[in-house]
């Protein structure tokens, strides 16, 4: 392991699945990385539905989880909705003690998100 500075970078992809923009977020989330992400989703979710994959996010911080809130709330403003799949427990952990868990829409998986009352009518 290389000593000195060096923080863990974030990598966002992404994909649209079953009509949904899905980000898939990997690495650490904190206040050195959410402006990527923030850009990445400023550019990539056009429409009113979005998925954030956070399986293989290992450590989000409080400006990660504020940002995420934030779409959480744009979005449901215009009428959509901001999905979260996949959470590894460091992260729920965080989403618990902020008393956020209940207010997310959290899925084990992108799959059960995508799907997800995908049954109604169109």
């Amino acid at each position: 392991m290389a000593e000195g500075t060096a923080t863990m970078e974030l990598n966002v992809g992404s994909e649209v699945q079953r009509g949904w923009r899905v980000l898939a977020v990997t690495g650490e989330l904190d206040i050195d990385t959410v402006p990527v992400l923030s850009a990445r989703l400023d550019a990539d979710v056009t429409g009113k539905q979005a998925v954030l994959d956070l399986s293989g996010l290992q450590f989000m911080d409080s400006t990660g989880l504020a940002l995420v809130l934030d779409w959480h709330r744009r979005l449901a403003e215009a009428g959509g909705q901001l999905r979260i799949a996949g959470t590894q427990a460091p992260v729920q952990r965080l989403f618990e003690l902020a008393d956020v868990a209940s207010v997310l829409s959290l899925h084990r998986t992108v799959d059960e998100a995508v799907q997800a009352g995908a049954d109604t009518p169109h």
